[in-house]
């Protein structure tokens, strides 16, 4: 991960306050958004998709980060734009994904060759709506949201003073263990025959692990091996959702009748096989999310020694 350092935005120091650290990050955060966003718009490709898709996410991921320290008006109208941005892209990363899918079966599989084709063939629709939607793609609007972001950041941090630092960062924890908090209650409600429980958790592991990646050189323990990690654990889950909307295109094609119910039945038997496979490799790994939180272990510890002086 080799982008790790430079994501952060801003390299802080006791002398710098949480508001010029997430005003660095914004900044940086914001750049790389419009950068890999117009490289998408001039050139068109998979992998400037996956670059624009990444970046918009991250900067999502920072302006919830915010709403722990600025008024919610400007943020939630940057919130809807960059959830509108992502929108754009859903459709056509799904093909990719079931195109690869499909594709490393069709030795086994010979049959689905015609569903692989349609596939193809939906792809290269997906691509041309995706491309033009893309290219209208305006930042105006989204840019003065920023502006206005920054300028409060600023103002906040010259009214803050050296104690304000580490209300700041205090704040910025809390916000981050709410976003953990959320991810724990929707494992425990994981239910392995429903896969949408575990969509569920990852949607909340994704905010949380990028809130992490926001201010990871703020927080003990926070490592780029740990975000790493972080990474790989999201990975466990996508794989299983990528089954999911894989089974959904298939049935719909199978609706059609443009190849026999019996082979089809067969390929959606091992897709379902797969997906099984995968949900227990997970759940099997389930727990390593207390791994990725050390500052929930201390507030735990914390918790139980004030209950622990209440009874004395």
């Amino acid at each position: 991960m080799a982008h790790a350092s430079k994501m952060q935005g801003a390299e802080p120091s006791d002398a710098v306050s949480i508001y010029a650290f997430l005003s660095g990050s914004l900044k940086a955060r914001w750049k790389r958004y419009r950068k890999k966003l117009k490289q998408c718009q001039r050139r068109f490709s998979e992998g400037a998709v996956h670059n624009s898709r990444i970046e918009t996410r991250r900067l999502l991921s920072l302006i919830e980060l915010l709403a722990a320290f600025l008024p919610s008006k400007d943020l939630n109208k940057a919130r809807r734009i960059l959830k509108h941005h992502l929108d754009a892209f859903n459709d056509l990363r799904d093909t990719h994904v079931q195109l690869i899918f499909v594709g490393g079966m069709l030795r086994t599989f010979p049959a689905m060759r015609t569903f692989h084709a349609a596939l193809v063939k939906h792809e290269s629709r997906c691509a041309r709506r995706t491309a033009k939607d893309v290219k209208q793609i305006k930042t105006t609007r989204l840019a003065r949201l920023v502006r206005s972001l920054l300028s409060e950041l600023r103002k906040k941090d010259r009214a803050s003073g050296s104690a304000g630092r580490a209300v700041g960062l205090e704040r910025a924890t809390r916000s981050i263990h709410r976003a953990y908090a959320g991810v724990t209650l929707r494992l425990r409600r994981i239910d392995p025959a429903d896969t949408a429980t575990i969509h569920r958790t990852r949607i909340a592991f994704k905010r949380f692990r990028y809130m992490v990646e926001a201010l990871a050189s703020l927080l003990p323990g926070v490592s780029r091996e740990r975000i790493e990690a972080m990474q790989e654990y999201q990975a466990m889950m996508g794989d299983i959702q990528d089954v999911e909307v894989l089974l959904a295109a298939l049935d719909k094609y199978l609706r059609k009748g443009k190849i026999s119910s019996a082979v089809g039945q067969r390929f959606r038997d091992e897709l379902l096989r797969r997906r099984q496979w995968l949900i227990e490799i997970y759940l099997s790994q389930a727990n390593r999310l207390r791994e990725f939180w050390p500052l929930s272990q201390s507030a735990s510890a914390k918790a139980t020694g004030k209950k622990g002086n209440k009874k004395k």
